[in-house]
């Protein structure tokens, strides 16, 4: 014990793509949950949804970190972060809305595809690859060419794919006309998707590719919505293909759970049940906490007398005390919004501030609660950026911080909303409450009279859940400190 110190617990850091390039060995601190590894790995499995700090990333990273582990395994992780989605609207094709943007997200992903290709050295078809190559250089000047020139080239109808139709007329395949001289890239979709198939036929390789990072620049509209439709209904498409041919290779998305409820198309119901593994972390707050379990498992894997003890052991090694008569896992879970991201942030500050402690005690958790709110603060902020105005957010936050109340109800506010309406001229009191509700600003309390309790309700615990306006509402604890409460 005398050897045991915070600073030399490794918890990981609150982004999952920097956990990942900070620590070469990260995949040695991961830990599994809810079978999610195994689950992503399954061939009908490739939309990863969960919401913003639930894991989706790291998870990504880990499955990379494993195929880097195998010969025969190809991964990449493919970030949308700087794309800007304005510019497929160039590309509206006269489909039924909202799959008008289908075609150009599968001629992007076949790209992709091709880029992951030429990474595989021991593919048979050395004289399709070749010719795919000159393909890339042709039209891209490139082999690793990215989306912004793609777009670029692409709307200007210059591609020539005759290089795609001699392949298929090589290997004996019947149906395709030689096309010759530049034109729209939509004429030569279905050759490159054969010239793909064609060359991975006979590949006893594995292969995927992740699409991370596409909530970066989200507006809840009309075009993000039905691209974003488009690119999974591309993806479905093309996923479904590489089975029926017999192809190990799988493109995988990962979709903030916030975005993918407000996509709207019948066939994303079949899609949610089937082909989805959404991350969840739990929704009671109890020393059982699977996010407790994340804490205590990379405790262990951090340090030697730790990994000797019990798992309730090593909880009970780190969290001693009570915070004023608090038990320490209520302490902290009510402070999150049940995501890593969150429990790490906040145990990490105590880290900083006590790296010689040797538990977490009940003076740091105290301490660290105005910087963890103003954390959590920021982060709620970013989250429901696209889904409303930053103003109706700054002006809906501020209505809280100057009405001051941790519980109160909707008449109260309401009165105290129209007496100082100037102030807060660009939001609507119930639509702003809504928004709120959703994103764990607010929560619901309420008294059971049968049972003799209190109950609260969260949408982070509860995905269903929606405001009442009839019962009391309530700050979330984890924001009180930022709002000045």
């Amino acid at each position: 014990m005398s050897g045991f110190k915070l600073r030399d617990i490794y918890l990981g850091v609150n982004d999952g793509k920097k956990e990942a390039l900070y620590k070469n060995d990260f995949e040695n601190y991961f830990v599994e949950y809810n079978n999610n590894y195994n689950d992503i790995l399954k061939p009908e499995k490739y939309l990863i949804i969960g919401r913003k700090g639930s894991g989706k990333t790291i998870l990504a990273e880990y499955v990379k970190k494993q195929a880097v582990k195998k010969n025969s395994w190809y991964c990449k992780i493919k970030s949308y972060k700087d794309f800007r989605f304005q510019e497929l609207i160039n590309f509206k094709t006269n489909d039924v809305s909202p799959n008008e943007y289908s075609a150009i997200w599968r001629w992007i992903i076949l790209l992709d595809i091709a880029k992951l290709i030429f990474e595989d050295h021991t593919l048979n078809d050395k004289q399709g690859i070749k010719k795919l190559q000159d393909f890339f250089k042709e039209n891209y000047n490139s082999l690793d060419i990215d989306d912004k020139k793609i777009l670029e080239i692409n709307k200007n109808n210059k591609i020539n794919g005759s290089i795609l139709t001699e392949i298929i007329n090589i290997s004996g395949e019947k149906g395709s006309e030689i096309k010759f001289g530049d034109g729209n890239y939509l004429n030569y979709i279905e050759d490159l998707e054969r010239v793909i198939l064609k060359i991975l036929k006979s590949s006893k390789s594995k292969y995927t590719l992740f699409y991370d990072e596409l909530d970066d620049r989200f507006q809840n509209d009309e075009f993000y919505r039905n691209s974003l439709i488009s690119l999974i209904k591309a993806v479905d498409s093309l996923n479904c293909g590489f089975l029926e041919e017999k192809i190990d290779f799988k493109v995988v998305l990962l979709i903030r759970s916030d975005i993918f409820a407000v996509l709207n198309d019948t066939d994303l119901n079949k899609l949610k049940v089937i082909n989805t593994l959404n991350i969840t972390w739990g929704e009671k707050v109890s020393s059982d906490s699977p996010l407790l379990h994340l804490v205590v498992k990379k405790a262990k894997k951090s340090n030697l007398y730790l990994n000797s003890l019990s798992d309730i052991r090593v909880l009970k090694t780190l969290f001693p005390q009570d915070v004023k008569k608090i038990a320490p896992e209520r302490f902290i879970l009510e402070r999150t919004f049940f995501r890593p991201r969150d429990i790490i942030t906040l145990l990490n500050l105590i880290i900083h501030k006590y790296p010689e402690s040797r538990y977490f005690g009940w003076k740091g958790l105290h301490e660290i609660k105005s910087s963890y709110s103003e954390y959590l603060f920021d982060e709620v902020r970013n989250e429901m950026i696209g889904h409303i105005s930053q103003e109706e957010i700054d002006q809906g936050l501020k209505l809280l911080k100057n009405y001051n109340q941790h519980f109160f109800e909707y008449s109260d506010l309401r009165t105290y909303y129209e007496a100082n309406k100037t102030l807060y001229s660009k939001i609507d009191l119930d639509k702003i409450l809504i928004e709120f509700f959703k994103f764990n600003v607010i929560g619901n309390k309420w008294f059971n009279r049968f049972k003799q309790k209190e109950y609260y309700t969260w949408a982070h615990r509860d995905s269903r859940a929606e405001i009442d306006l009839n019962k009391e509402i309530v700050i979330h604890l984890g924001l009180r400190e930022h709002l000045s409460m």
